[in-house]
């Protein structure tokens, strides 16, 4: 007797723990499941082999009235599966705020998390539902608890996602406005590369996402709470920093109206003043930058900045890191050590830029660390064609180049002072380009014609090519005879050259 009271047991028990319910789900059975639910035929709680519920099935199908037959007829609205995932959390990816009210009125914990740390709240906040938001939070969801891969809140979330309604429903529930997600000093990755790899730091407040992303109403929500418009990141990233460095230049000039510090520079030295000259010139080619759409343009970023005291002649203290947009390849090895924001001007031809610039205190030949100086880049020197800032190639490169020397010149640029790691001056950079209209200007400046640089090379040298290639690397050697011959016409010599100890090939001035 007692052994088949026990088989009637075993019996009772498989038959309770059969999953055919959550299979029939699974499947889109409803109809079947709903008549199984209905004749109570089954166990609502049954799992499949990886914990999978009936009820886990309906929210990840987003079938609300299905998880409200379950519930009533008794499924658990808290058991989770091997992986972690419960049914609110399914619901609250789908967004169903019906369903996240009833598993909420079933007794749903608000804040239990996936074995990512992610909570119910963390996902919707990355939505536009700032109804289910609402009912998670008045149900006692935290909205300052953190994911644990990057310790990142859900008002993180929400910012990184370019939803302001979010942000202010967390804001107004208490979430910490100033919060910081985790350091990541990141193992580089092994690769071929051989330029080097920024890798993001970590260390970003909600201010530092909703920058990244332009999202103007979010840096309204958080200001209006109370963040602090300078905080920056472990790499002394500031907001205004990132907004420029982002292209995000409607952001940049609201911050810089709300007050932020246009002085600040970060880890590389990158100033705002500096990135907002550095985007007023995109390259052009096959592969341009995507331009900004906002209303407010890098020119005047660089104004409004010059005009609330932004000091025009802070100098980069390392090589900087690759632009945000674009087909930056860090080819422009002048923007190194010691660039001001003159210089990169002038490396781009940017005229206006140099015109405020200049006008607003810039010291007109601060040189960087290589020696280069404005002058002598605004003649091209220092500079080729694989270069990612500035452009070389089109067709009104030398009237740029005049304009930009104009102001340059004007101002107490050297014309005829060498400089630069071979000591050239500005007539050997337009030679080089084979630029004649600004070999003449130069020449009725009274630039001297037969001036030699280290080496012994004169400007018809290198409009010959003798001086050094144009491309990157200096592989390929461009010849303007029309050049050199002008330069003979109005007599010019080619020089004799002077052997150079331990001497390279490339680009010259680099």
């Amino acid at each position: 007797m007692k052994i088949l009271l026990l088989v009637a047991l075993a019996a009772i028990s498989a038959s309770a723990a059969d999953p055919q319910l959550a299979a029939a789900i699974k499947a889109g059975q409803r109809a079947t499941a709903i008549e199984m639910i209905a004749k109570k035929s089954v166990d609502v709680n049954a799992a499949e082999a990886d914990g999978s519920t009936p009820l886990l099935w309906a929210a990840n199908l987003n079938d609300a009235d299905l998880a409200s037959r379950l519930l009533k007829a008794g499924a658990n609205p808290k058991v989770r599966n091997q992986l972690g995932s419960t049914p609110l959390a399914e619901a609250a990816l789908n967004a169903n705020t019906e369903m996240i009210k009833a598993l909420l009125d079933a007794g749903a914990d608000p804040n239990a998390a996936g074995p990512d740390g992610q909570t119910p709240l963390m996902i919707v906040a990355r939505t536009a539902n700032v109804a289910a938001a609402k009912l998670l939070l008045d149900k006692g969801a935290n909205p300052n608890l953190k994911e644990a891969q990057r310790e990142q809140t859900a008002l993180m979330w929400a910012a990184a996602s370019s939803q302001g309604p979010m942000m202010r429903e967390l804001l107004a529930h208490g979430a910490e406005v100033d919060a910081k997600s985790a350091i990541d000093l990141m193992t580089p990755l092994v690769s071929g590369e051989p330029r080097a790899q920024p890798r993001p730091p970590g260390g970003m407040t909600a201010m530092l996402f909703a920058v990244r992303e332009g999202c103007m109403d979010c840096v309204k929500a958080l200001l209006q709470k109370g963040a602090k418009i300078d905080l920056p990141d472990p790499e002394g990233v500031t907001p205004l920093i990132s907004a420029v460095f982002n292209a995000h230049f409607d952001v940049a000039k609201y911050l810089i109206d709300q007050g932020a510090n246009v002085n600040r520079w970060d880890w590389w030295g990158r100033t705002p003043l500096y990135l907002a000259v550095d985007y007023n010139t995109l390259p052009h080619g096959g592969r341009p930058d995507q331009p900004s759409l906002d209303e407010t343009l890098p020119i005047d970023i660089v104004r409004i900045l010059l005009e609330k005291g932004a000091n025009p002649n802070i100098q980069l203290k390392l090589f900087p890191p690759f632009r945000a947009t674009g087909n930056d390849r860090g080819l422009d090895g002048m923007l190194t050590i010691g660039t001001t924001p003159l210089l990169r001007a002038a490396k781009g031809l940017d005229a206006p830029a140099i015109k405020l610039l200049l006008e607003h205190g810039a010291i007109v030949d601060l040189p960087n660390s290589q020696g280069m100086t404005p002058t002598l880049a605004a003649s091209g020197m220092g500079s080729t064609d694989a270069d990612t800032r500035g452009y070389f190639t089109t067709s009104d490169v030398q009237d740029r180049s005049i304009a930009s020397l104009e102001l340059l010149l004007a101002h107490g640029g050297e014309l005829n002072g060498r400089a630069a790691r071979f000591e050239q001056a500005p007539l050997h950079g337009a030679a080089f380009w084979g630029w004649n209209d600004v070999v003449e200007y130069l020449l009725k400046k009274g630039a001297d014609i037969n001036l030699k640089d280290s080496r012994g090379f004169t400007a018809v040298d290198y409009a010959m090519g003798r001086a050094g290639g144009n491309s990157r690397g200096g592989q390929r050697i461009d010849v303007h005879k029309d050049t050199a011959d002008l330069l003979i016409s109005k007599g010019g010599v080619a020089g004799t050259p002077i052997p150079q100890a331990g001497a390279r090939g490339g680009a010259p001035g680099r």
